[in-house]
């Protein structure tokens, strides 16, 4: 598929902001049903180099926080500004990075970074480069990685010597969000404590700027749409097979783009993760995604998929699940009606919306 395609394919999902996913979920599950128009053509693509000096800051790049029910932007000019922030050190720190056509408050990820706001255990960290990585311009957004990157190194940097414990910093990237949190460390001193990737982006990626096991402690992938929109084969400490990893069954209902919707809803899987009862089991298995079970008994200890992952936990593990993650059926369960295919036979005023 030529860049062009795999560019409007993605316009669908990505490129708007859900005021209320309780009008018409079976349209706005996660924008999937929705093309979402951008007056953006590719002259107006911006490129950023890696190594111009004196790139970071960068405007376009913003940290926004999330903590204790509320939001602030990080201030490049405000000296001491962790210290005078809604950051509270009791909380372990998540840095959640947007892919292609994203943003703070854009799906698919404002989904994960409610599900973490309503938990109430983390300082929610969200870079925003969405500016540099505008719908129609996926070359430049994957030129951009690295520039991104740099200035994210940077920023960590100076939050590092102001205080906050690099030892408890995950950051989880979806897309080609996933490479940017592998790009950040060549950018730092430190090494970063954990880094999720949710089905990091295949096309165009090299293997200069691809996740790789060594750029964090541990390196944690969950591939549901590996081979295609997302990276096959083993990419982390952990590799997570989700429904064989290639096409999720739930999107296989003939009305929308099966590969599409099996890469967003990687996003699904990590934010129901964050429920304690909801949290999926998974199976040793074979070492490649796509890919099923091994034949026969299954050898070694089955972990749990997503935010407790075990630190210490090698190889590749299957899960299987025929119904859409975290996605509420009744008032009563916890999800999010956006991570939905279906609308919910529910009322939205009493849908439980822990997210």
């Amino acid at each position: 598929m030529s860049i062009v395609n795999w560019s409007l394919l993605y316009v669908f999902v990505i490129g708007g902001n859900c005021q209320n996913p309780f009008l018409d979920p079976i349209k706005d599950a996660l924008f999937l049903h929705n093309f979402v128009p951008t007056n953006n053509t590719i002259q107006d693509c911006v490129f950023r180099p890696a190594n111009q000096k004196d790139m970071c800051p960068d405007p376009d790049v913003r940290y926004v926080l999330y903590s204790n029910g509320q939001k602030q932007v990080y201030d490049y000019k405000q000296s001491d500004w962790l210290r005078q922030s809604i950051w509270d050190s009791s909380k372990e720190d998540m840095l959640l990075v947007h892919g292609y056509a994203g943003g703070d408050d854009t799906l698919p990820i404002n989904v994960l970074r409610d599900a973490y706001i309503r938990n109430g255990s983390y300082n929610t960290w969200i870079l925003d480069w969405g500016a540099l990585g505008e719908a129609p311009c996926y070359r430049a957004a994957v030129n951009n990685l690295r520039a991104v990157a740099k200035c994210t190194g940077d920023f960590l940097t100076s939050l590092r010597t102001a205080g906050l414990p690099t030892d408890r910093l995950t950051c989880v990237g979806h897309s080609l969000g996933s490479h940017i949190c592998g790009l950040i460390s060549k950018y730092v001193l430190f090494r970063m404590h954990r880094i999720v990737a949710l089905d990091p982006a295949r096309p165009m990626i090299t293997n200069q700027i691809k996740l790789n096991p060594g750029d964090a402690a541990a390196v944690h992938v969950l591939h549901t749409n590996a081979g295609h929109y997302g990276e096959g084969g083993k990419g982390g400490h952990v590799d997570f097979c989700i429904n064989g990893g290639r096409i999720q069954p739930y999107c296989e209902n003939g009305d929308i783009d099966a590969q599409l919707c099996s890469h967003i809803w990687a996003i699904c899987y990590m934010a129901e993760s964050l429920v304690p009862h909801m949290q999926k089991k998974a199976e040793p298995c074979s070492r490649r995604c796509p890919s099923g079970p091994r034949p026969g008994n299954r050898v070694g200890i089955p972990v749990m998929m997503g935010q407790t992952t075990p630190l210490s936990a090698m190889g590749s593990y299957c899960v299987h699940d025929k119904e859409p993650p975290y996605c509420p059926t009744s008032s009563q369960d916890i999800g999010d009606v956006r991570c939905c295919l279906k609308p919910p036979d529910i009322s939205p005023q009493k849908t439980r919306r822990w997210f």
